[in-house]
């Protein structure tokens, strides 16, 4: 029987990234960058990527500068160390969110696309504070209405970013 990707790929930081994305998302959508960013408690190398992605973000660097910087960064991580394929999916995933947040149009259609990778904890923050705080646009554009539909809403935590 073949693996499944979500469990050979899902992990526990990528998770965490996931949630810290979706967090960063809201706050950019309520208040623009200027509460950002927000807590990184990640271990390194994450937390050094993650600041760097996050950073490129708030600065508004072009995608030529960002891509460099980026690839850069990765290419120094992966010449100080032997890194785990788990290291590397979030890193990857750190320098994928950030790219498509800052650059896309509709960035949210990448985030979502991406559910295949997500853990419990992911699902479960989207569901209660994550989709309930989308744009109506937003929830109507990727049918988010029906994802919420059976959450209690005494379940939501609308707060909590």
């Amino acid at each position: 029987m073949q693996e499944s990707m979500k469990s050979k790929y899902s992990n526990k930081v990528l998770d965490r990234i996931f949630c810290y994305f979706m967090r960063t998302i809201l706050h950019l959508q309520n208040s623009g960058i200027e509460k950002l960013p927000i807590k990184n408690d990640f271990e390194e190398p994450v937390k050094s990527y993650m600041d760097i992605g996050v950073n490129l973000l708030i600065d508004g660097q072009p995608p030529e500068i960002a891509c460099l910087i980026l690839d850069a960064e990765y290419d120094a991580i992966l010449c100080k160390s032997v890194a785990s394929v788990e290291i590397l999916m979030s890193l990857r995933l750190i320098k994928e969110l950030s790219w498509h947040i800052h650059y896309d149009k509709d960035f949210y259609g990448y985030l979502l696309s991406t559910e295949n990778l997500w853990g419990n904890k992911v699902f479960e923050y989207a569901s209660r504070t994550f989709y309930p705080n989308l744009p109506e646009e937003i929830k109507d554009r990727y049918n988010i209405h029906e994802l919420i539909k059976y959450v209690p809403k005494d379940s939501f935590k609308l707060e909590d970013y």
